[in-house]
């Protein structure tokens, strides 16, 4: 089989179903995997702020997957702003923000739109603009995602089908060429670059060294799917835990697929069963909106995905409920098997509240409020349940 995937849309669609999926066939939630050494299971929802649980941990299904749900019933919240770069700053003005960065000693910003890397220091306030549109050493087309590996600061620039190394400081290092159509990068302490993409089609991942790119993560037979022959922008994501251990999120079947530096598979864990399933169902829907599989290039409800330095992961993922808490990502925590919500509270901005997220540790949030191209700051912290 074929796997290709993609992407198409507007931010100013809510709840980030700025996208829509090809109407390709699905594995059902139940199925499950023979012949798959590594665990199969889904992370459950943390009990906290109403959030349901998916089933407690001793809870059992005839499918042969486990469920579970956190016990803690505890949430990370994030506070009032504390620091704002307003677009119309006349230090600096953004075109988009495709990817923020946190470091040490500020952020970095992605521009898309105007192609060029905006270091911030703390307090959002611009240290240096970096590059600029072009082809060259230090220019760009297309800075679409940034990643840090110890002392560098990596920019995959689809535009020019490479990737850009930094130092800490901004400086141009060096560059590398990079096959396919790529959507995330990760460097790896033992493999190199790893690169999400279309390169090879029956995997996740290119290594991409100076001997050559070579395939990496191949894809389980039952996550694979048929485009049909169509053209789907590739949109999985890929980051790097300190144990060494490489993970994926499948942008189409919202699952984390984990493997070993030697490319053996060591899990692959479904997103929370509710979340998961609505996510779908928006994908499935807006493909119809924008009038069916030849008419759009994928879908994407996930945007980042990022090693927290405790071992656990961060996906982007915007999600509302009913009483208004919108959870603006989940904590991942594959050997608990734990999802935890990061919400907002019903009473904040609107505004800042639908905007996109990224995270600076687990204290803090840089936000991008939706309708501009600002930034904020806001601390964050954990909640109990009866808060």
């Amino acid at each position: 089989m074929t796997r290709a995937r993609g992407v198409i849309g507007s931010r100013s669609r809510p709840w980030g179903v700025a996208y829509s999926a090809a109407n390709r066939p699905r594995p059902p939630s139940s199925a499950r995997w023979p012949g798959t050494a590594a665990r199969t299971v889904a992370l459950g929802l943390a009990g906290a702020l109403g959030v349901a649980g998916c089933g407690g941990a001793s809870e059992a299904q005839d499918d042969g997957r486990a469920y579970f749900s956190e016990s803690i019933g505890q949430a990370y919240e994030i506070g009032s702003s504390d620091a704002r770069l307003d677009q119309l700053d006349e230090r600096v003005s953004f075109g988009s923000i495709a990817d923020v960065l946190a470091t040490p000693g500020g952020y970095f910003v992605a521009d898309g739109l105007d192609p060029r890397i905006v270091l911030l220091d703390r307090s959002l306030d611009p240290i240096r603009i970096i590059g600029r549109e072009g082809e060259g050493p230090g220019e760009y087309k297309f800075p679409s995602r940034l990643a840090r590996a110890d002392d560098r600061i990596l920019v995959l620039d689809g535009g020019n089908g490479r990737v850009a190394y930094l130092t800490m400081e901004g400086d141009f290092a060096r560059s590398q060429r990079i096959p396919g159509v790529a959507s995330d990068i990760a460097l790896h302490p033992e493999l190199g670059l790893l690169v999400a993409g279309n390169a090879f089609p029956d995997h996740y991942l290119a290594r991409v060294t100076t001997q050559g790119d070579t395939a990496f993560g191949r894809i389980p037979e039952e996550l694979r799917v048929d485009a049909g022959g169509l053209f789907r922008w590739p949109m999985d994501l890929v980051t790097v835990t300190a144990d060494g251990v490489i993970h994926v999120l499948d942008a189409d079947q919202l699952v984390l697929v984990s493997f070993r530096p030697d490319g053996e598979l060591a899990s692959v864990i479904f997103l929370p069963r509710d979340l998961r399933a609505s996510k779908l169902e928006s994908a499935q829907e807006a493909e119809e909106t924008f009038g069916g599989p030849t008419r759009v290039l994928g879908t994407q409800s996930v945007t980042t995905l990022g090693p927290l330095d405790d071992g656990r992961l961060f996906a982007r993922v915007t999600s509302a409920r009913p009483d208004s808490v919108i959870t603006k990502g989940l904590v991942l925590d594959p050997e608990r098997l734990e999802a935890i919500p990061l919400v907002f509270p019903a009473a904040r901005n609107g505004q800042s509240t639908r905007g996109g997220i990224y995270i600076d540790g687990l204290d803090r949030a840089v936000l991008n409020p939706m309708w501009t191209v600002g930034l904020e700051t806001a601390p964050i912290r954990l909640v109990a349940q009866n808060q």
